[in-house]
């Protein structure tokens, strides 16, 4: 039978070989590792409906490696393998890539396409990637190796970019982004947004996670932010460290050590409306994902 191969626009022959090259395995959840610069973000909420999907119907997509060693490097499919471990998988789908021309640059630019596919691309991770090649590449064809030389596929970029953004950052960015055709223009415009609206912004996050199985994003007001320089400053005089005091000081809450300040802080709070029935942390951000999916 006639072997058919198709030629993309930078020359680079694209063949059934290249599927037929591919290896189906199991391989255990213990043998396979990270790439630490995977894009791709998923918050607690998300992680949650990823591992009820899983536990209804398995994982019905093969997680993307390359060999390391004698181990395997996610490529693609990092929060199923999270998942994975988890709900105590011993031993998940993958799908090997033994390419030998797949090096770590097309790693990288993999990284970011199936991201993008997925519709989770953090926008700091990908201009930190971007002008990592900046300076190899040209536009046109690093434009092209991340997949988003087509016009409609440069526009989900857009989309997708602008969703992860801040809510105080997102109405601009859209405006601005009108006339982007390049994702030079993009890095540019969100380097741009990033140092004009850091120290502007009503609100930062405090990220809690552990093992990237849980995570707390918690809202941190500008007066929060100063206090915790104060306390890191207090941390540097006394030589400790930052991690161990507020770890210490929520687990003396947590015990009731310290009921009389928890009740004062309590009573000095805002009241909210949380949604009937709620089984997550009452964080803002928590709060908000749930009305939106009511209204939705």
């Amino acid at each position: 039978m006639e072997r058919h191969s198709k030629t993309g626009s930078n020359g680079e022959i694209m063949s059934v070989d290249k599927t037929e090259s591919l290896e189906r395995l199991d391989v255990g959840v213990d043998l396979l590792i990270p790439n630490d610069k995977n894009p791709n973000k998923m918050n607690s909420r998300e992680f949650d409906l990823l591992c009820d999907n899983i536990q209804r119907v398995g994982i019905t997509d093969a997680i993307l490696v390359k060999p390391d060693g004698d181990k395997y490097r996610i490529i693609g499919g990092h929060h199923r393998w999270e998942a994975a471990k988890y709900l105590d998988f011993e031993n998940v789908p993958v799908t090997v890539i033994t390419d030998p021309d797949f090096d770590e640059e097309m790693e990288t630019f993999q990284l970011v396409r199936h991201n993008a596919i997925h519709g989770k691309l953090d926008p700091q991770s990908f201009v930190d990637l971007y002008y990592e090649y900046a300076g190899k590449y040209d536009d046109g064809l690093l434009q092209e190796m991340f997949g988003f030389a087509d016009d409609k596929e440069f526009q989900k970029l857009i989309n997708q970019t602008a969703k992860q953004l801040p809510k105080e950052m997102q109405d601009n960015f859209k405006e601005s982004a009108k006339e982007l055709k390049t994702i030079d223009g993009l890095a540019k415009l969100l380097n741009t947004m990033f140092t004009k609206y850091g120290d502007t912004l009503p609100y930062g996050y405090m990220v809690v996670e552990y093992g990237s199985q849980r995570s707390v994003w918690v809202r941190v007001s500008s007066k929060t932010m100063k206090a915790l320089d104060l306390v890191g400053t207090r941390c540097i005089e006394q030589k400790k460290t930052l991690d161990d005091v507020l770890g210490g000081l929520v687990q003396l809450i947590a015990k009731g050590d310290c009921e009389d300040l928890l009740e004062d802080i309590l009573n000095k709070a805002p009241d909210v409306v949380l949604p009937e029935g709620l089984s997550v942390t009452p964080t803002k951000d928590n709060i908000e994902a749930l009305e939106e999916l009511k209204d939705g």
